[in-house]
């Protein structure tokens, strides 16, 4: 786990640009880190997905230089860290667009990619609110001759499918349930775990399973987008979709392309949720983050063997401008 920062910072042609330096970490695995993301990144291109400029290595010094993105990160706007209002055509905009960037890294890319850390401090903002998934530092190559990958867990607990968090089964439906409980914290603009809240409401999933249970979708909506004016049948689609993305079997979670068909209304959605057993089950929670521990014999393991990693030689990269630092505009954990 390698702690990075982010910076701004301007190239000589005078572009601004968001400059990710990694920490002094000569181990094998922040090595591996940095190229993991690396290959990735300029391996895939997407109006969707942030944009590489450049990169350096040399010594300890690893950076990663991105296109600027204005409106920074997600979760400063939707947890209330600034002052920015999003109406709902905005966010749905923005659920859009993430929608199709995972689509695009699922099923239209030249390779298959999951990116393992869908969150709100992961999709950068535009100047025009247009969304850019980016940190592609735990993604992963996917063979596609494998259903599934065996690997050590690596991710945001809250945001993670149980079977990756329990068993270590990484697919591309673990993205997709992290990007449920997203769609569900840009709608209420509330954290997928709070434990300020009352009890029944401190876990927004199983707050949102109630809810829907209740037939009361409304209340999960945040107050002030209510009276700003919205399509209600629209929001309520989109809850009914974030609710079959978090679905407890990965099978029962539909693929990204059904997903963006549903919340275009391009197809009728005919299936309902599930409800998730294991939300009943005695979860505990510790300083904020989920223990998984008491509902790990519910899901039986779907591999008995390790797939091999997949792996991709980097394409060639623009590094050559020198770059003037600004300010330091947040830091971030990796996993």
């Amino acid at each position: 786990m390698s702690l990075t920062f982010l910076e701004k910072g301007k190239l000589q042609d005078g572009r601004l640009v968001a400059v990710k330096k990694l920490s002094s970490d000569k181990s094998q695995q922040g090595d591996a880190e940095f190229l993991a993301e690396v290959r990735m990144i300029t391996s895939i291109q997407h109006k969707n997905l942030v944009r590489l400029l450049g990169c350096c290595s040399h010594g300890p010094q690893r950076i990663l230089v991105y296109e600027y993105m204005k409106n920074r990160s997600l979760d400063l706007i939707i947890y209330g860290k600034n002052d920015v209002y999003l109406n709902w055509s905005a966010r749905f905009q923005i659920i859009i667009g993430i929608a199709r960037g995972l689509q695009y890294l699922h099923e239209d890319s030249h390779i298959r990619i999951v990116h393992r850390d869908i969150k709100a401090s992961n999709i950068l903002l535009d100047d025009k609110f247009q969304p850019r998934i980016g940190d592609f530092g735990l993604a992963r190559f996917f063979p596609e001759d494998e259903a599934y990958l065996s690997t050590a867990f690596a991710g945001t607990l809250g945001y993670t499918a149980p079977e990756y968090a329990i068993k270590g089964e990484l697919s591309e439906k673990v993205d997709i349930y992290s990007f449920g409980v997203l769609v569900l914290e840009i709608i209420s603009c509330r954290k997928n775990t709070d434990l300020s809240l009352p009890s029944e409401m401190q876990y927004l999933p199983e707050y949102a399973w109630k809810l829907y249970e209740r037939s009361r979708m409304a209340d999960l909506i945040d107050p002030r987008m209510k009276s700003d004016g919205f399509v209600e049948k629209d929001v309520m689609q989109t809850i009914r979709v974030a609710l079959l993305c978090i679905q407890p079997h990965a099978n029962l979670r539909p693929p990204m392309s059904e997903i963006v068909s549903m919340l275009t209304w391009k197809v009728e959605m005919v299936k309902s949720p599930i409800k998730p057993t294991f939300l009943n089950a005695g979860r505990r929670q510790t300083d904020d983050k989920e223990s998984w521990e008491a509902v790990s014999d519910y899901f039986s393991s779907t591999l008995e063997n390790e797939s091999p990693n997949l792996t991709q030689p980097p394409n060639s990269i623009d590094s050559s401008n020198t770059i003037s630092f600004s300010r330091k505009v947040g830091t971030f954990k990796n996993g």
